[in-house]
């Protein structure tokens, strides 16, 4: 169940198997979709295509999809995990204690928009478009807040050096008012401090 993340598979924490005969039924073949049947109620009916980045097999709590010649498996694949799809799932399950569960016979009732093949390819285009910008965004969002830190930084630096505004030339630099408020303070008697009666 944790494999299916963000609509991609993720190849961490992997079980693996030597038994010919499982390896042979339930050997993954580019293209298929991984619908997650059973898992908690919110994640439920996630779905992953598989691109064949390494061999594999599917667990038992997965449905594997297999799109035919007029359907995109990527199209299908966003189409799940879509907000239809999303609330396709969520009605669609049945609840168990901890479990929720999507039967096969129910996965077949999902409807979608399946529009000729052409459309699908730029649909998903478009939407590979749209993720790889956000990506790009969220890095150079990150790279920035780096920045913030260092930036405050260096505002303070230029602040004691007197570079933020133009400096009256009479004006004592920072670096000396400072110094001077130091030596006063060190030559400064120390007020003593008693517990008054009460």
């Amino acid at each position: 169940m944790g494999n299916i993340q963000n609509g991609k598979l993720d190849w961490t924490d992997l079980v693996y198997t030597d038994d010919k005969d499982e390896i042979e039924k339930y050997r993954l073949v580019l293209g298929d979709v991984l619908f997650n049947r059973t898992n908690s109620p919110p994640l439920v009916g996630k779905t992953a295509l598989y691109n064949g980045e390494r061999e594999a097999i599917f667990a038992g709590y997965l449905i594997r999809i297999v799109a035919g010649p007029d359907l995109d498996a990527r199209y299908l694949t966003y189409a799940l995990n879509s907000p239809s799809g999303r609330e396709f799932s969520w009605n669609a399950k049945t609840d168990g204690v901890s479990q929720s569960n999507i039967s096969a016979s129910k996965l077949k009732e999902f409807a979608f928009a399946v529009p000729q093949l052409e459309e699908q390819h730029e649909i998903v285009r478009r939407i590979e478009s749209a993720f790889a910008r956000i990506d790009r965004l969220a890095k150079e969002a990150k790279r920035a807040l780096e920045l913030v830190g260092r930036l405050d930084e260096a505002i303070l630096a230029k602040a004691f050096r007197g570079e933020l505004v133009p400096q009256d030339e009479k004006d004592e630099p920072a670096e000396l008012l400072l110094a001077r408020i130091r030596a006063e303070r060190e030559t400064a008697p120390n007020a003593k401090r008693g517990r008054g009666r009460r």
